[in-house]
């Protein structure tokens, strides 16, 4: 086992004023730049890149069966302040933020 599944933590650091469709397009850069480094099952001819998982270009949206849990830090560090990103994908996300995202396995 390795990535997630042992606890290690993914990061990215984006622009100021960047959205959730900038956030993960920066995971797939990291991805890409060095994929030694990659926690993520991508695999060749299966999954290129983790946008399409979970962003509709046609209707510029995350699509309807990905889970998501979008919070940054309050006043006081801890994350409760939530983040409408399902009804603004332009919201600009909140500084130390945390994105969860699950998209529907279709079980």
């Amino acid at each position: 086992m390795s990535g997630l599944a042992k606890g290690k933590k993914f990061e990215v650091y984006v622009k100021d004023d960047a959205n959730i469709v900038e956030a993960l397009a920066m995971v797939d850069k990291q991805d890409m730049e060095h994929p030694e480094d990659s926690i993520f099952p991508i695999f060749d001819g299966y999954i290129h890149n983790y946008l399409h998982l979970f962003w509709d270009p046609e209707q510029n949206s995350i699509y309807d069966d990905v889970g998501m849990m979008a919070y940054g830090p309050d006043e006081n560090g801890l994350m409760r302040k939530f983040m409408p990103i399902r009804d603004n994908i332009e919201f600009s996300l909140y500084p130390d933020s945390h994105i969860d995202l699950q998209p529907d396995s279709g079980c």
